[in-house]
């Protein structure tokens, strides 16, 4: 989790934006809302998981309570950069214009938490199948906004090869080293973070198998994404 990570995520997105069924929903406020998620979403990020936190009882699990720790923590950091006068780009908006936009980029960074995955797609796909009208429903645009940073903070395996294969060693990296800091700590190593006993393929087959297929063939359903598709599943042909 670094700034080519945040880069990388930035890229995806504004890919989504400009597709066809998007741009013709969101508007500029959104469009800078998305912007801005995608760059601050990981800022600050210690290269641990919410759980290690909460374990360890880290300051920053005391003081969001063990909930979304890692995405309050990156949206307060931001948000208090963002204050200071020498970034306050947004300091000029009318407030209730600053508060909307506040308001998404929190949504669509909480949004990131792995733990709120399944109810949100669960959400979307209900939506999808019955009435879903982001154009005019800011309810329904935030879903859809929100699911939109979900595609790009785990659209490393919907690259292709060359691409994707150095940032799952990245990944993997950064839950070998988590796993070492447990070891050290005497306590128990998390699932996918022992480095001498890791089997990628299958981490990274289920990854995909559990969380992404199911997200970008629903995404699929509502904006058509076969290339996104396309990769994703021949990556997984790969492993």
């Amino acid at each position: 989790h670094n700034a080519a990570h945040a880069a990388d995520v930035l890229h995806c997105i504004a890919h989504l934006a400009q597709l066809d069924k998007i741009s013709n929903i969101i508007g500029e406020t959104e469009l800078l809302c998305i912007y801005i998620a995608a760059i601050v979403h990981d800022v600050d990020h210690p290269g641990v998981n919410n759980n290690f936190l909460s374990t360890t009882y880290d300051v920053r699990a005391i003081l969001y309570n063990d909930k979304s720790i890692l995405e309050n923590h990156h949206l307060a950091t931001a948000f208090s950069f963002m204050s200071r006068t020498d970034l306050d780009f947004l300091g000029q908006l009318p407030r209730a214009e600053f508060k909307n936009i506040r308001e998404t980029v929190i949504e669509m960074v909480l949004a990131t938490d792995l733990s709120q995955h399944f109810g949100l797609l669960a959400s979307f796909k209900n939506k999808i199948a019955q009435t879903f009208d982001p154009k005019e429903c800011r309810e329904d645009r935030v879903i859809l906004l929100k699911i939109l940073m979900k595609c790009a903070d785990v659209s490393n395996p919907t690259k292709e090869w060359p691409i994707y294969f150095p940032w799952c060693e990245r990944v993997q990296e950064e839950f070998m080293r988590q796993g070492d800091l447990e070891k050290s700590l005497n306590l128990p190593v998390s699932p996918f973070m022992d480095r001498e006993n890791i089997n990628v393929p299958s981490s990274q087959i289920g990854f995909m198998d559990y969380v992404l297929l199911p997200l970008f063939e629903a995404v699929n359903k509502y904006i058509e994404v076969p290339h996104i598709l396309g990769s994703l599943q021949a990556n997984r042909e790969h492993w």
